[in-house]
């Protein structure tokens, strides 16, 4: 990698990112733990698909915003809204987790959006690939190294601290980012936001999906199936090991190597590459079903954090196998447009991934949750495999 040739601004956005993410990491894995205590078990999985439910209906107009008044604007937005999730955690009243909730899935979208968008924006085509490693190292840094630290406060004070690091972290986020990189805008914000408001942005862009859904119904059902999987495990894994005891040290270290394979999912991507994308899709989604089904039985924290990081290493080589066979199926003209679709079929699938656990939870235990995992991947083999057999 050259990092002298990726741009400046990808490198500053890794470092404030890597500040907005590490206190909410060393917390957010456990919020299912924490919301059990003030709420039944299917409220929490109501409580947490809402920031994906959030992401879902303001995707695309927020993606409208980004293009009128300018990434710098929204990311500061992002991260000025980030600091209120903690203080709702913190008051630990059911309506104030819920409200949590969903002002976390907004910053999250101001983020993700305005992030993505800058990062890509500033850099040439031949360091792209770079540029985003770069991007996401802050991220992907802090999900692996934040549970480990968080495991270790909260059995050491409770919630409380870590609320509090979250607030702090954040808070330093936004100083960073108000320092190197700064908030320029390119329209008026209020003229921004009339402008999306005025557009008919969904209709003409579910006209183009009408038009062209014979080829994008396949990648479009992929990326839905696996969201669910993928934030199933937001909701299950921390109730299965609060559920056998597990003490808060080991489950941040368990939470903590299940991020590593994000570090690694250029390898699995290289693999799609080479034997062929649906070919990989077929055998990981094969190998993903039974390891999902075999959670069910399990009742010890060594093999749950053993299963659970061998899921989460399938689970990630499947995604570069499914958003490539989205980029075969996409029309080059329409690619940013489908973009759009591409995030809303992914956060219908992370929001209906935690009320599926909570409520086959609720009415069956939460290791029954793991056999409603383990045939969504089924489905994805079933699913790939009919494509194969008719094309």
């Amino acid at each position: 990698m050259e990092l002298q040739r990726v741009p400046s601004i990808a490198k500053y956005l890794s470092v404030v990112f890597l500040f907005a993410w590490m206190g909410r990491s060393t917390v957010w894995n456990f919020l299912p733990i924490f919301f059990e205590n003030h709420m039944s078990v299917f409220w929490v999985g109501v409580a947490t698909s809402l920031p994906a439910l959030v992401t879902l209906m303001l995707d695309i107009p927020v993606g409208n915003l980004v293009q009128h008044a300018g990434e710098k604007v929204v990311i500061f937005l992002g991260l000025l809204v980030a600091i209120f999730p903690p203080l709702l955690y913190y008051i630990a009243v059911p309506a104030t987790l819920v409200l949590g909730k969903a002002v976390e899935g907004v910053a999250k979208l101001f983020l993700w959006n305005g992030g993505w968008s800058l990062s890509l924006k500033s850099s040439s085509d031949d360091v792209e690939s770079e540029t985003v490693s770069i991007f996401l190292l802050g991220v992907n840094l802090a999900l692996i190294i934040g549970p480990v630290i968080g495991g270790f406060l909260i059995a050491a004070n409770g919630f409380g601290l870590t609320f509090g690091l979250w607030v702090f972290t954040s808070l330093v986020a936004l100083l960073v980012y108000f320092t190197y990189v700064g908030v320029e805008r390119e329209d008026s914000l209020t003229y921004s936001i009339e402008e999306v408001l005025n557009r008919n942005t969904y209709v003409e862009e579910f006209s183009d999906l009408k038009a062209h859904w014979s080829s994008l119904k396949l990648p479009f059902s992929l990326i839905f199936l696996y969201s669910i999987i993928f934030s199933f495990y937001w909701m299950a894994v921390p109730l299965l090991l609060e559920k056998v005891s597990g003490d808060f040290q080991v489950m941040g270290l368990v939470f903590g190597a299940a991020a590593l394979p994000k570090a690694f999912q250029f390898l699995l991507g290289d693999l799609a590459d080479r034997v062929g994308k649906q070919k990989t899709l077929i055998g990981l989604s094969l190998v993903l079903t039974p390891v999902l089904v075999l959670m069910n039985f399990l009742s010890q924290v060594l093999f749950i954090g053993i299963f659970f990081f061998v899921a989460r290493s399938i689970s990630s080589g499947m995604s570069p196998a499914i958003h490539a066979i989205f980029d075969s199926a996409c029309p080059d003209e329409l690619e940013g447009e489908f973009v759009g679709f591409n995030q809303f079929f992914k956060h219908s699938g992370q929001a209906i991934g935690p009320i599926l656990a909570g409520t086959i939870a609720s009415l069956y235990g939460i290791n029954a949750s793991f056999l409603a995992a383990g045939f969504i991947s089924f489905l994805i083999f079933l699913l790939t495999g009919y494509s194969i057999y008719n094309s």
